[in-house]
């Protein structure tokens, strides 16, 4: 299938969805099936007898994504890849087909004529996992960047008003000996540049703070993403596998 027939087949998804789905599955979700009769207004059909009592346990449901860590998976996400061909066909039926397992597997049914699992499992693996890398040494280089534009300035500006107190010592020596106004006014320039380089010295340490948060919320984003796209790659392989 190519590019220019996936196009067609959005277009063509609202009224083709189930039949791709039947032609995907043995059987119906019984899950699925009772949700679009409460939608028909009509009885749900009863669910055949299970097989077998041993059903695989559900899941744990993610936890939620901090604003960042959406931003950043969107960004990581952004490149057309066999992964995000599923994950659009996937959208449409979230609200459709209720079991998790149907839903893959009817997406994929979707996108199988173009694409293999070997090569989602591998989008996600090569070029998303790589992309995410790629940002996080994007984001490492612009907070470098901040950090010399932040700290290393004002580290800069201390430098210079130490020399300048060093030099205001000498001045008081010698003023001490003139007039007393004279050395008031010494004085007083003085305690204005230790009062700067104090503020200085609280601005650097409240920078820094700033800083670090915004690292440890990248951090932690960033191991939202490691995760949702672990869970990914483990739901692609427990589903399609």
């Amino acid at each position: 299938m190519t590019h220019m027939q996936e196009n067609e087949s959005k277009g063509r998804f609202g009224g083709q969805w189930w039949g791709a789905l039947k032609s995907a599955l043995v059987e119906e979700d019984p899950v699925a099936s009772a949700r679009r009769a409460r939608l028909g207004g009509g009885a749900a059909p009863s669910a055949a007898p299970a097989k077998d009592s041993a059903q695989p346990a559900a899941p744990a449901p993610e936890p939620a994504m901090s604003p960042m860590a959406k931003a950043l998976l969107q960004q990581v996400l952004n490149r057309a890849t066999a992964y995000t061909a599923l994950t659009e066909k996937l959208s449409p039926l979230e609200d459709i087909v209720a079991d998790e397992r149907t839903r893959y597997q009817a997406a994929y049914a979707l996108i199988k004529g173009s694409r293999t699992l070997e090569q989602v499992v591998q989008a996600i693996d090569l070029h998303h996992v790589d992309a995410l890398d790629a940002e996080v040494s994007r984001f490492a280089g612009q907070l470098k960047d901040t950090e010399r534009r932040e700290i290393e300035r004002r580290n800069e500006e201390i430098k210079t008003l130490n020399a300048s107190i060093d030099a205001r010592h000498q001045q008081i020596a010698k003023l001490r000996e003139q007039l007393e106004a004279q050395l008031r006014s010494a004085e007083e320039a003085l305690q204005a540049e230790r009062h700067r380089m104090a503020e200085l010295t609280r601005e650097i340490d409240v920078r820094r703070q700033e800083i670090g948060a915004v690292q440890a919320q990248f951090d932690a984003a960033t191991q939202q993403v490691r995760e949702s796209l672990a869970q990914a790659k483990a739901r692609v392989l427990r589903h399609l596998g």
